[in-house]
Protein backbone atom coordinates (compact mmCIF):
# COMPACT_ATOMS: atom_id res chain seq x y z
CA UNK A 1 0.00 0.00 0.00
CA UNK A 2 1.26 3.46 -0.53
CA UNK A 3 -0.74 6.20 1.03
CA UNK A 4 -0.36 9.71 0.51
CA UNK A 5 -1.46 12.67 2.84
CA UNK A 6 -2.42 15.42 0.90
CA UNK A 7 -2.52 18.93 2.35
CA UNK A 8 -5.73 21.02 1.97
CA UNK A 9 -4.87 24.98 1.49
CA UNK A 10 -2.76 26.28 -1.59
CA UNK A 11 -2.29 22.10 -2.24
CA UNK A 12 -5.60 21.27 -3.52
CA UNK A 13 -7.64 24.82 -3.24
CA UNK A 14 -8.04 28.29 -2.54
CA UNK A 15 -10.53 29.75 -0.45
CA UNK A 16 -9.25 33.38 -0.65
CA UNK A 17 -8.82 33.51 3.25
CA UNK A 18 -12.25 32.07 4.08
CA UNK A 19 -10.74 30.40 7.13
CA UNK A 20 -9.06 33.78 8.56
CA UNK A 21 -12.27 35.61 7.99
CA UNK A 22 -14.39 33.54 9.41
CA UNK A 23 -12.03 33.15 12.59
CA UNK A 24 -11.64 36.92 12.83
CA UNK A 25 -15.50 36.84 12.61
CA UNK A 26 -15.79 34.32 15.13
CA UNK A 27 -13.58 36.04 17.63
CA UNK A 28 -15.61 39.66 17.09
CA UNK A 29 -18.62 37.56 17.58
CA UNK A 30 -18.13 35.60 20.61
CA UNK A 31 -16.05 37.24 22.46
CA UNK A 32 -17.27 40.89 21.64
CA UNK A 33 -13.78 42.13 20.24
CA UNK A 34 -14.39 45.64 18.10
CA UNK A 35 -10.81 45.40 16.26
CA UNK A 36 -9.53 41.86 15.97
CA UNK A 37 -5.61 41.00 16.00
CA UNK A 38 -4.49 38.80 13.04
CA UNK A 39 -1.38 39.03 13.26
CA UNK A 40 -0.31 35.50 12.88
CA UNK A 41 1.34 33.45 10.21
CA UNK A 42 -1.50 30.90 8.84
CA UNK A 43 0.71 28.98 6.39
CA UNK A 44 1.23 25.50 7.53
CA UNK A 45 -0.37 26.27 11.32
CA UNK A 46 -2.56 23.75 12.79
CA UNK A 47 -5.86 25.10 13.88
CA UNK A 48 -5.43 24.30 17.58
CA UNK A 49 -2.10 26.28 17.43
CA UNK A 50 -4.09 29.59 15.92
CA UNK A 51 -7.02 29.46 18.43
CA UNK A 52 -4.44 29.72 21.28
CA UNK A 53 -2.59 32.61 19.46
CA UNK A 54 -5.44 34.56 18.02
CA UNK A 55 -6.67 34.30 21.74
CA UNK A 56 -3.28 35.57 23.42
CA UNK A 57 -3.11 38.30 20.86
CA UNK A 58 -6.80 39.82 21.28
CA UNK A 59 -6.11 40.14 25.43
CA UNK A 60 -8.11 36.97 26.07
CA UNK A 61 -7.67 33.87 28.13
CA UNK A 62 -6.39 30.63 26.38
CA UNK A 63 -7.95 27.37 27.75
CA UNK A 64 -10.29 24.69 26.93
CA UNK A 65 -13.39 26.60 27.41
CA UNK A 66 -12.23 29.64 25.94
CA UNK A 67 -10.75 27.35 22.43
CA UNK A 68 -14.01 25.27 22.90
CA UNK A 69 -16.48 28.62 21.83
CA UNK A 70 -14.10 30.06 19.55
CA UNK A 71 -14.08 26.64 17.26
CA UNK A 72 -17.67 25.99 17.59
CA UNK A 73 -18.27 29.65 16.67
CA UNK A 74 -15.58 29.10 13.77
CA UNK A 75 -17.22 26.05 12.75
CA UNK A 76 -20.88 27.54 12.17
CA UNK A 77 -19.77 30.70 10.42
CA UNK A 78 -17.16 29.09 7.79
CA UNK A 79 -20.00 27.14 5.47
CA UNK A 80 -21.72 31.21 4.91
CA UNK A 81 -17.54 32.59 4.55
CA UNK A 82 -16.87 30.17 1.96
CA UNK A 83 -19.78 30.80 -0.18
CA UNK A 84 -19.03 34.62 -0.03
CA UNK A 85 -15.61 34.75 -0.65
CA UNK A 86 -15.03 32.19 -3.51
CA UNK A 87 -12.27 30.49 -4.17
CA UNK A 88 -11.33 27.51 -6.66
CA UNK A 89 -10.05 23.72 -6.55
CA UNK A 90 -5.95 24.21 -7.98
CA UNK A 91 -4.81 23.18 -11.47
CA UNK A 92 -4.82 19.60 -12.33
CA UNK A 93 -6.30 18.78 -8.93
CA UNK A 94 -9.40 16.89 -9.91
CA UNK A 95 -7.88 14.85 -13.13
CA UNK A 96 -4.79 14.25 -10.87
CA UNK A 97 -7.23 12.63 -7.82
CA UNK A 98 -9.48 10.81 -10.16
CA UNK A 99 -6.46 9.36 -12.04
CA UNK A 100 -4.97 7.92 -8.56
CA UNK A 101 -8.48 6.58 -7.56
CA UNK A 102 -7.78 3.91 -10.50
CA UNK A 103 -5.10 2.29 -8.68
CA UNK A 104 -6.41 0.10 -5.51
CA UNK A 105 -2.81 0.26 -4.38
CA UNK A 106 -2.92 3.38 -3.84
CA UNK A 107 -4.70 5.42 -1.07
CA UNK A 108 -5.61 8.94 -0.71
CA UNK A 109 -5.76 10.78 2.62
CA UNK A 110 -5.92 14.29 4.33
CA UNK A 111 -3.30 15.86 6.76
CA UNK A 112 -4.05 19.42 6.84
CA UNK A 113 -3.56 21.87 10.06
CA UNK A 114 -7.39 22.54 9.78
CA UNK A 115 -9.80 20.70 12.46
CA UNK A 116 -10.79 17.36 10.67
CA UNK A 117 -14.21 19.06 10.83
CA UNK A 118 -13.79 22.28 8.98
CA UNK A 119 -11.31 20.70 6.44
CA UNK A 120 -14.00 18.63 5.49
CA UNK A 121 -16.25 21.60 4.86
CA UNK A 122 -13.73 22.55 2.47
CA UNK A 123 -13.00 19.61 0.46
CA UNK A 124 -17.06 19.58 0.12
CA UNK A 125 -17.55 22.93 -0.42
CA UNK A 126 -15.12 22.16 -3.62
CA UNK A 127 -16.50 19.10 -4.29
CA UNK A 128 -13.15 16.67 -3.46
CA UNK A 129 -14.37 14.84 -0.59
CA UNK A 130 -15.28 11.66 -2.12
CA UNK A 131 -11.59 11.09 -3.14
CA UNK A 132 -10.30 10.97 0.42
CA UNK A 133 -10.74 7.91 2.93
CA UNK A 134 -9.57 10.26 6.02
CA UNK A 135 -8.66 13.79 7.34
CA UNK A 136 -6.55 13.72 10.28
CA UNK A 137 -6.92 17.18 11.07
CA UNK A 138 -4.65 19.77 13.60
CA UNK A 139 -7.51 19.22 16.40
CA UNK A 140 -4.74 18.27 19.40
CA UNK A 141 -1.79 19.35 18.03
CA UNK A 142 -0.19 22.66 17.88
CA UNK A 143 3.16 21.56 16.47
CA UNK A 144 2.55 20.18 12.86
CA UNK A 145 5.03 17.78 13.58
CA UNK A 146 3.42 16.42 16.03
CA UNK A 147 0.31 15.85 14.11
CA UNK A 148 2.21 13.97 11.87
CA UNK A 149 3.72 11.53 14.48
CA UNK A 150 0.00 11.48 15.64
CA UNK A 151 -1.77 10.65 12.18
CA UNK A 152 1.50 8.36 11.38
CA UNK A 153 0.26 6.20 14.68
CA UNK A 154 -3.33 6.27 14.11
CA UNK A 155 -3.01 4.91 10.04
CA UNK A 156 -0.80 2.29 11.61
CA UNK A 157 -3.61 1.43 13.91
CA UNK A 158 -5.81 1.18 11.47
CA UNK A 159 -4.13 -0.71 8.28
CA UNK A 160 -1.63 -2.14 10.00
CA UNK A 161 2.10 -1.29 10.29
CA UNK A 162 3.22 -1.81 6.36
CA UNK A 163 0.88 0.70 5.93
CA UNK A 164 3.08 3.77 6.90
CA UNK A 165 6.30 1.98 5.04
CA UNK A 166 5.19 3.92 1.94
CA UNK A 167 3.91 7.04 2.33
CA UNK A 168 3.89 10.74 0.48
CA UNK A 169 3.26 13.91 2.20
CA UNK A 170 1.94 16.45 -0.48
CA UNK A 171 2.08 19.95 0.73
CA UNK A 172 2.82 23.76 -0.06
CA UNK A 173 4.57 25.12 2.61
CA UNK A 174 8.37 24.56 4.40
CA UNK A 175 6.60 23.31 7.42
CA UNK A 176 4.56 20.09 5.39
CA UNK A 177 8.00 19.23 4.23
CA UNK A 178 9.48 18.87 7.71
CA UNK A 179 6.02 17.16 9.33
CA UNK A 180 6.83 14.57 6.71
CA UNK A 181 10.10 13.71 7.80
CA UNK A 182 8.78 13.86 11.20
CA UNK A 183 6.28 10.70 10.37
CA UNK A 184 8.96 9.06 8.01
CA UNK A 185 7.37 10.13 5.09
CA UNK A 186 8.57 11.24 1.61
CA UNK A 187 7.09 14.87 0.28
CA UNK A 188 5.79 16.39 -2.56
CA UNK A 189 5.76 20.01 -2.52
CA UNK A 190 4.06 22.58 -4.86
CA UNK A 191 4.81 25.56 -5.35
CA UNK A 192 0.79 26.88 -5.49
CA UNK A 193 1.17 28.26 -1.74
CA UNK A 194 3.17 31.05 -2.36
CA UNK A 195 6.84 29.57 -1.19
CA UNK A 196 9.26 29.18 -4.46
CA UNK A 197 10.94 26.06 -5.59
CA UNK A 198 14.44 27.11 -4.00
CA UNK A 199 12.39 27.61 -0.26
CA UNK A 200 10.82 24.19 -0.74
CA UNK A 201 14.09 22.06 -1.80
CA UNK A 202 16.03 24.00 0.73
CA UNK A 203 13.09 22.64 3.21
CA UNK A 204 14.31 19.19 2.34
CA UNK A 205 11.42 18.25 -0.02
CA UNK A 206 11.87 14.97 -2.12
CA UNK A 207 9.95 16.42 -5.20
CA UNK A 208 8.94 19.71 -6.03
CA UNK A 209 6.34 20.55 -9.08
CA UNK A 210 5.02 24.10 -10.08
CA UNK A 211 1.56 22.41 -9.47
CA UNK A 212 -0.07 19.16 -9.29
CA UNK A 213 -1.27 19.29 -13.15
CA UNK A 214 2.75 18.81 -13.75
CA UNK A 215 2.95 15.26 -15.04
CA UNK A 216 5.52 14.89 -13.37
CA UNK A 217 3.55 14.84 -9.86
CA UNK A 218 1.86 11.45 -10.81
CA UNK A 219 4.92 9.93 -11.69
CA UNK A 220 5.65 10.27 -8.36
CA UNK A 221 2.79 9.64 -6.94
CA UNK A 222 1.71 6.27 -8.31
CA UNK A 223 4.03 3.23 -7.26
Amino acid sequence: MRTLFFDIDGTLLITHRAGSGALQQAISLEFQVEKVNMEVVFGGATDRYLLSELLRLNGLTDNEETRGRLRRRYSRLLPTVLKETGGTVLPGVNSLLAELSRFPIVKSAVMTGNFAETGRMKLDHFGLGTHFCWVSGGDLDADRDDLARRTADQWSLMHGKDAVADMIVIGDTPKDVRCARAMGAQSLAVCTGGFTRDELTAAGATWVVDDLEHPSALEVLIP
